[in-house]
């Protein structure tokens, strides 16, 4: 092989710090971001890197260049990280005592006319409708006046101090023979954590409904990312914004992870976890939650299984866990786009 040209090198160096980033983000799951935070934001970015060091291995091997090993090496040391990517669904199995379970994020609705077309929030119930699962977990549900007639004899609303604050919602076909509320270190508030215990044919056990804390980019970071000035003083004062509120969100989403797990630990039933994480599967928030439980897309779903619409490629951040007691049979991911979020449907027995 000849040696590289300045053009390769330089390559090479762009590559290196790709290789580095995808190294630290293999140490994200197992970093409290309340330790360090900035591992969490290299966790968010495992797909990027990924992408693009598969293209530089990609290049390499074609200009049959040194640098391929690199770029072998560092991914097969993530292969445990990849595997959390992508689905791989095996046979369905039926089986009588099945039953189904719908997590999605709303965003209120669409209050707020994210979406600019009318009648998002009746596409929404008639998505609800339509699949009529067994159980259907919701964050950012929005009911300031009335709640909405859902065809569900039992629900579990996470209520605010006010009514007219965004709240989480279980409703179900099963009896909820107990509800209450993960506190959060006193938090008076029901829109991180809800749970509600279930009977389905002599068999009990816990459903929590999930919502970490979000990132919250005000309409300053938004209009950088989208369109960032390229001024020296736009771009650091852009970064510094992002930064300050991804370390905010991340430490908040370390420190709820570890109130629930402790939480879910000492659950009496065997459990089904559904909910918004607003983190990978390559994140702290992710690898403490679903230890020792079984994730539903993993099992039974297909590709990459993205759940939130973003630049970000191949960004999974809703998920349905469930304890080894439980099969998975079917996974979907819904592809409507009726929020910022997909819904995602699991069968389980």
């Amino acid at each position: 092989m000849k040696k590289l040209s300045i053009i390769n090198k330089i390559l090479f160096l762009i590559n290196s710090l790709f290789l580095i980033g995808q190294l630290l983000s293999y140490l994200a799951p197992f970093v409290s971001p309340s330790i360090f935070w900035p591992i969490a934001f290299f966790g968010l970015l495992f797909p990027v890197f990924f992408i693009l060091n598969i293209l530089f291995l990609t290049f390499w091997l074609i200009v049959m260049k040194k640098p391929f090993w690199a770029n072998l090496i560092v991914l097969l040391i993530g292969m445990n990280s990849i595997g959390t990517l992508i689905g791989s669904p095996e046979a369905v199995n039926e089986n009588k005592n099945t039953f189904s379970i719908m997590s999605y994020n709303v965003r209120l609705f669409n209050a707020y006319n994210w979406i600019k077309k009318d009648g998002v929030k009746n596409e929404i119930f008639d998505l609800f409708r339509k699949r009529n699962t067994d159980i259907l977990c919701i964050q950012e549900f929005y009911a300031p006046k009335k709640l909405p007639k859902l065809d569900y004899p039992f629900q579990h609303i996470g209520l605010q101090n006010k009514k007219s604050q965004w709240h989480m919602a279980i409703y179900s076909k099963f009896p909820q023979i107990n509800k209450g509320t993960v506190s959060i270190k006193g938090e008076r508030m029901n829109n991180t954590c809800i749970f509600s215990d279930m009977i389905f044919k002599k068999d009990t056990f816990r459903v929590y409904n999930i919502h970490l804390a979000s990132n919250w980019f005000d309409k300053s970071d938004l209009a950088f990312m989208e369109n960032p000035e390229m001024s020296k003083e736009a771009i650091k004062n852009g970064v510094i914004g992002i930064a300050k509120r991804l370390k905010k969100s991340f430490q908040k989403r370390a420190m709820q992870v570890e109130v629930i797990k402790q939480h879910i630990e000492k659950s009496p039933y065997k459990i089904i976890v559904c909910g918004d994480f607003n983190d990978t599967p390559n994140s702290f928030a992710y690898h403490k939650i679903s230890k020792g439980l079984q994730d539903s897309f993993l099992n039974k779903g297909n590709g990459f299984g993205s759940t939130f619409f973003s630049k970000i490629p191949f960004l999974r951040i809703d998920y349905i866990l469930h304890s080894p007691d439980f099969k998975t049979n079917t996974f979907t991911t819904h592809k409507q786009k009726l929020s910022d979020h997909k819904a995602i449907e699991s069968s389980l027995m």
